[in-house]
């Protein structure tokens, strides 16, 4: 069960938000759909009150994680503190790395301590530096020990199918030794050559997984890079979010985690904001419950060197390039956050694609919503709940081009689902959703996901007003 944080975390993530709106992003005008539908003042104060809440709420692995790969530069440019209250004012919750990048190297236990306190100021979580080898497992064990936000330990990253074997033992052992905490292994994508997967890419991931034990899994993770140099995107990426679903799902319903892409190195480009919302949403119409972006700052040294790391949120000397981007990518945290008591307490089932694509589920025509139009590309996505009974689906619009789609959808009420409601994630209400002759009309911006609750009772009546229900006077006819 979670506790309420102290006032002092409260009001040190509140003045974080005013550092970052002060030094880094301009004011800017942010249109989200609800905005659209509600631009007054009481609209503004439930979603600053829901904010508020969020902050407020002890931060677990019960909750949807928005983390970074790569999340610090260097800190003679800004210092440690700073830069971790620019993340928490982005909504930005969890860290792979906490303080300095690299995995395997487990520094000392004033490190550590330093670490734990910084989170514990922010209200964020945060995963030790594991290691592949044995002998500093009972370090990092030891220096986890009473730090209520470490949430996990990572061991390694695109291990290839052959160390498996190796890297069950040491997870085992992990275990054995913390039965709080899991350690956590990040998968190729599918992309990977085929000597690295070792067969098939679901024969990669089903090969982890039963190698491993699922019971010593918390997340089943992997990355996907789909922005390329030319406008391409990679659109099999939804092929390797049904494998990872699918697999999560048969396996106990396993967590899942993965990258969304926020860099721009060889071969690769940096995403628009619509693309980013549409990368992240992809990943939540698949179930996904922790997202680490790959990366808040640029890694490297140079952008000649290495991968040739060119470009992202945060240059690697500090400087926001784009702070327009970065607010709208701060905005779309929270969005998601807001989301995390509803999918958090879900599974998805399917994931039905509108459109034929490899690898996925197709939309059976006797579903409930169909689109009302050939060339609406959508995900409907089917969730079945963990605890109770309320039971959701999200339909996410895979079109990144268009800013804004007006979208209407065929309904059928005559079934077990008589209404629906959609949930704001920026005041977290619920909104009863008009349908009109069986069609719902909504307008949905680019890569964005529209979460809704089934109801099966019968919908609320609207209140008439005295005017709209006093008849007109019956004229007498004269003779």
């Amino acid at each position: 069960m979670k506790k309420q944080t102290t006032l002092r975390v409260l009001c040190r993530i509140m003045a974080a938000l005013m550092l970052v709106s002060a030094l880094a992003i301009p004011a800017m005008a942010l249109t989200t759909h609800a905005e659209e539908a509600a631009p007054d003042a009481e609209y503004e104060a439930k979603k600053q009150a829901y904010r508020e809440q969020i902050m407020a709420d002890d931060v677990t692995t019960d909750d949807l994680l928005i983390g970074s790969w790569v999340s610090f530069y260097s800190f003679e440019t800004d210092s440690y503190e700073y830069q971790l209250d620019q993340m928490a004012a982005a909504g930005i919750n969890f860290n792979m790395f906490p303080k300095n990048f690299g995995s395997g190297a487990m520094f000392d236990a004033e490190y550590w301590a330093d670490v734990e306190a910084q989170y514990a100021k922010r209200n964020m979580v945060y995963q030790m530096n594991g290691s592949m080898a044995e002998k500093n497992i009972a370090i990092g064990v030891e220096y986890a020990a009473g730090k209520e936000h470490c949430v996990g330990y990572h061991l390694v990253d695109e291990p290839t199918a052959d160390k498996f074997p190796e890297i069950a033992r040491l997870s085992k052992i992990y275990r054995e030794m913390d039965q709080t905490r899991y350690p956590m292994t990040n998968l190729f994508p599918s992309y990977a050559p085929e000597w690295a997967l070792g067969g098939t890419y679901e024969q990669h991931v089903t090969n982890f997984v039963q190698t491993i034990g699922p019971e010593n899994i918390e997340y089943l993770s992997h990355d996907y890079y789909p922005f390329r140099d030319g406008g391409v995107v990679l659109t099999d990426i939804f092929a390797d979010m049904e494998v990872l679903r699918k697999v999560a799902y048969e396996n106990g319903k396993l967590k899942t985690h993965a990258y969304p892409q926020s860099t721009a190195w060889n071969g690769t480009r940096m995403p628009t904001v619509n693309e980013m919302r549409w990368n992240v949403y992809g990943y939540l119409a698949y179930g996904f419950k922790a997202l680490s972006w790959f990366n808040l700052v640029c890694p490297g040294s140079s952008d000649t060197e290495g991968e040739g790391f060119r470009d992202s949120l945060i240059y690697r000397d500090g400087t926001i390039r784009d702070p327009e981007l970065f607010a709208a990518f701060s905005e779309l945290n929270w969005e998601v956050r807001g989301l995390s008591s509803i999918l958090m307490n879900q599974d998805v089932v399917h994931a039905y694609h509108t459109t034929k694509a490899n690898g996925v589920e197709t939309l059976p025509e006797d579903y409930f919503i169909q689109p009302d139009g050939r060339r609406m590309e959508f995900i409907v996505s089917v969730m079945e709940p963990k605890e109770g009974e309320d039971r959701y689906i999200m339909l996410f619009n895979k079109n990144t081009r268009r800013n804004t789609m007006e979208c209407k959808f065929n309904v059928d009420l005559t079934g077990e689902v008589k209404w629906l409601e959609y949930f704001d994630p920026f005041t977290g209400e619920y909104i009863p959703v008009e349908i009109k002759d069986g069609v719902m009309e909504e307008t949905f911006r680019a890569g964005e996901g529209r979460v809704y609750r089934l109801r099966t009772d019968e919908p609320p009546v609207e209140e008439t007003t005295a005017e709209e229900t006093t008849e007109a006077p019956t004229e007498t006819p004269t003779e």
